[in-house]
């Protein structure tokens, strides 16, 4: 493009991209954001609001306030740790805070910004793929006009504002397939090295979607090649090999810290059966993401344009993704061989844009019978599609979108026959259905805000009881001035927000995110087996109201909500109340760092109750190796002195059948013991039906909501462990069904153990500071103390010297930084850096050495 076109098609892009927004902007202005109210304000906006003030304070790779800890460079890479465009943004925030011109950048701030981002994001996909297109020998006005289908899209609209991440894939897809042309036709490899680089550093998993149809593309380019195509495959395939590697190589730095915490990360496997084919939708009328144009359908049924080998290669593409639409196995390959997920859908609209601005330029040149045909082929199919979906039906008043859908199709069609005669009237088609498309995204985006929830993203929604509220802030502010060290926990979340301490400011125990610390997951579900009220894989919550591990890990403080029946755990006392909340303070709050001589092998407490995992943790240090130094002494299983009555239903050989709309157990004593405080009432639960709906466990007062087995986010955590006050009968309580109740033990706490240990570890004072990604710690072993442990969670990358000399991180308490120290005055000191930072930095330098002597050779070749 000559610079004249260039500026033309820069600003065009720039004028279309906020006019498709022209309603997010209102919105916007009104207090109401481009944000989706569940993912939107639960990770989106605060990830962006945390990351930003890390990356201000000089603190990229590591923070102690996301869940109970985590390398937020690795497990946040799958958001926006690694993402360029966010990068750019933040850049653009700082320099506009430093001058002034951003008063205050905070969650607020972030909502409003949302619809500026995805603007100009917007803008930067359409100069990238009408430049593409433009490549691929299509005209100026032409490319623009697929470029607009691509980008002014349900798909774009729809990422942009639920998964606001995801929207940076349709960026990087055109600027591959264009790296891929530049390679086949001019023999250029740095385009497509540019382009693999720039996915892998800005999201590992669109990476792995781009290397499948990367895969796809270059077979079909393989099998349909151009006049000026250079390279034979053998050729193309050399070239391929060393653009991958020195891709890899260029990427390292984020590309392999990002995989690493994603394989560090624990998920339940997805066990379920994937079809190879299934027809959920309907991708011409009512599909909630792809929805086909009637022009791609029109000219995907014109005989001659498959002659057209552009148009033919974007047709099979575009048919391709069509058909992989209806597969979860294919949608399950595209997820990591997971639950089907279609996030893969906007390649699919690329080619079918792709098609339409190749069929635009042909217009002309196709004949009256042929399109006649065309249109009535197009016709046939939209009714034949509305005729098969039962979904779809008569009269007109009962689907007006279907219905308008098909009279679009048909006015396509006509537009089309009438206003092809000369090239004037074909621009005039061209700019005439760009305004359609902008018509149609922006009485999307009011039906998106007409229809939402009340409850939908908006300014006073976000200084709500159900977000952040002033009087939550009071007494968050108290606390966080009371506290007794300063990485002491506040155990508060709102509304299931589990990301709720990024989003009001504090220390606390709860994170929701696709990419987690497997390790802590784990110590959740298997080890010690905390409920958190609500299953749901990807996040976590509180410790089951269980006064030991509230005390371990260093919880001092828990809000609660008046209005919302909520259990206290033993040892915690009112600090102070206002309205609608209370505050309440742990009487028994353990140091933040405990050494001992006490050790406990996971082996050797694999077949007792969480309770004796939780005694051996407050009196030792329980280690996946090495020597142990001291015995777990099980406790009692009350049971075999209460008696077990089926209430609403029969309980025979593990299986509970309830006949009455609620029923279940009792478990029903003579007499209680005085210091009997707690419960810790452990089984297996399963519902038998695996179509039946989520389901509320109630043990006592204690609620608890279980998955569907049905559910791609159960997570299979089945061995459940429930604290409740101790009482003559201890009742669990499920809706009709039959389920396998199996496995039933009760252990009774009296907290003697937590008194012992809170008055024995107050003789040990152990100074602590953290700044950063640095942990330090200075300890005078008088008591010959053989391991130290923190409750900061074990991930790949932390590294800990003794008194200068480096040894093992050990893994302790199931989870936690633990190390072994020595005698007399110990100054420990715990760093961490994402997995493998060293040696990928050193990849990526010798990746863009080695490309850059690979640029000044072949320079130098051709000068």
């Amino acid at each position: 493009m000559s610079k004249k076109q260039l500026l033309l098609v820069g600003g065009a892009s720039i004028v279309v991209a906020v006019l498709a927004h022209a309603l997010f902007f209102y919105e916007t202005a009104a207090g109401r954001f481009m944000v989706g109210l569940n993912d939107g304000l639960g990770q989106i906006l605060p990830f962006k609001h945390f990351l930003y003030q890390q990356l201000k304070n000089g603190h990229w790779s590591y923070s102690i306030q996301f869940g109970l800890g985590a390398g937020t460079f690795s497990q946040l890479a799958y958001y926006f740790s690694t993402s360029m465009v966010y990068s750019f943004s933040c850049l653009l925030v700082y320099v506009g805070e430093m001058s002034g011109l951003i008063a205050n950048v905070d969650l607020l701030f972030w909502g409003k910004a949302a619809v500026y981002i995805n603007a100009a994001r917007l803008a930067l996909i359409l100069f990238l793929a009408t430049s593409v297109f433009h490549y691929m020998n299509m005209s100026l006005p032409y490319a623009f006009l697929g470029a607009v289908f691509y980008g002014v899209s349900v798909m774009y609209f729809t990422h942009g504002i639920y998964w606001e991440f995801f929207a940076d894939a349709f960026l990087w897809l055109p600027l591959l397939v264009l790296g891929v042309e530049k390679l086949i036709r001019e023999e250029n490899p740095f385009w497509l090295i540019a382009a693999m680089s720039l996915s892998l550093i800005n999201n590992f998993y669109f990476s792995y979607v781009h290397f499948i149809f990367l895969s796809v593309y270059a077979l079909l380019r393989w099998l349909i090649r151009f006049p000026e195509d250079r390279l034979t495959i053998n050729v193309q395939l050399r070239y391929y090999v060393a653009i991958a590697v020195l891709s890899f190589f260029i990427s390292a730095v984020a590309f392999i810290p990002a995989v690493s915490g994603f394989l560090s990360n624990y998920r339940p496997p997805f066990t379920d059966k994937v079809p190879l084919f299934s027809v959920h939708d309907n991708l011409l009328y009512g599909s909630k993401f792809w929805l086909l144009p009637p022009l791609f359908v029109l000219f995907a049924c014109i005989k001659q344009l498959y002659v057209d080998k552009t148009a033919r290669l974007f047709i099979v593409i575009a048919l391709l993704f069509c058909l992989f639409h209806y597969s979860p196995f294919v949608a399950s390959v595209f997820n990591g061989f997971s639950a089907p997920q279609f996030r893969f859908e906007y390649i699919g609209t690329f080619a079918v844009e792709g098609v339409i601005a190749r069929g635009m330029m042909h217009l002309q040149a196709l004949t009256k019978p042929d399109l006649a045909r065309g249109v009535v082929a197009m016709v046939m199919i939209y009714m034949l599609a509305f005729l098969l979906d039962d979904t779809l039906s008569l009269p007109f008043f009962s689907s007006q979108y279907a219905v308008g859908i098909a009279i679009l199709a048909v006015v396509s069609g006509l537009a089309v026959l009438c206003l092809r005669q000369s090239r004037q009237r074909v621009a005039l088609l061209c700019v005439l259905f760009i305004v359609c498309q902008l018509l149609f995204i922006n009485v999307g985006a009011s039906t998106f805000f007409s229809t939402t929830s009340t409850k939908q993203a908006s300014e006073r929604f976000m200084s709500s009881e159900s977000y952040d509220s002033p009087q939550q802030g009071e007494l968050i502010e108290q606390a966080l001035k009371r506290k007794k060290h300063p990485l002491a926990r506040i155990e508060w979340m709102v509304d299931f927000r589990n990301n709720t301490p990024l989003i009001q400011g504090f220390y606390g125990n709860s994170a929701y995110s696709s990419v987690l610390n497997g390790n802590i997951l784990q110590f959740y579900y298997d080890h010690l087996q905390i409920d958190m009220g609500r299953e749901s894989v990807s996040r976590y919550y509180g410790f089951g109201d269980r006064a030991n591990l509230h005390s371990l890990m260093n919880v001092q403080f828990k809000l609660v909500d008046k209005k919302e029946e909520t259990a206290i755990p033993y040892g915690f006392t009112l600090f102070s109340e206002n309205d609608r909340y209370a505050l309440y303070e742990n009487q028994w709050l353990l140091p933040f760092a405990r050494a001992t001589s006490n050790v406990f092998l996971e082996e050797d407490l694999e077949k007792y109750s969480p309770l004796v995992r939780e005694h051996a943790m407050l009196e030792g240090i329980v280690l996946a190796s090495g020597k142990a130094t001291a015995k777990a002494v099980p406790e009692t299983d009350v049971l075999e002195r209460a008696r077990i009555n089926a209430v609403g239903g029969t309980y025979k050989n593990g299986t509970l059948t309830v006949t009455d709309k609620v029923g279940g157990i009792d478990i029903v004593f003579v007499n209680r013991a005085a210091e009997e405080i707690d419960d810790y009432v452990s089984f297996y639960l399963q519902n038998q039906s695996k179509t039946a709906p989520r389901f509320t466990l109630q043990v006592n007062d204690y609620k608890a909501w279980r998955k569907s087995r049905s559910s791609i986010y159960k997570t299979d955590a089945n061995d459940l462990t429930i604290r409740v006050p101790s009482r003559e009968i201890v009742s669990l309580r499920v809706p009709k069904g039959i389920y396998t109740l199996k496995d039933l033990s009760l252990q009774s706490e009296t907290y003697q153990r937590l008194q012992y240990v809170y008055a024995r570890e107050a003789n040990k004072p152990i100074h602590v500071s953290f700044e950063g990604r640095t942990l330090r710690l200075s300890y005078d072993n008088k008591k010959g103390d053989t391991h130290l442990t923190v409750p900061i969670p074990y991930e790949k990358g932390w590294e800990v010297s003794v008194n200068g000399k480096k040894q093992q991180v050990e893994k302790a308490n199931y989870a936690f930084l633990g190390t072994a120290i020595a005698e007399g005055k110990n100054e420990i000191v715990f760093s961490y850096l994402p997995p493998y930072f060293r040696t990928s930095l050193l990849l990526s330098g010798c990746g863009l050495l080695a490309t850059a002597t690979w640029i000044y050779v072949r320079w130098r070749s051709t000068s």
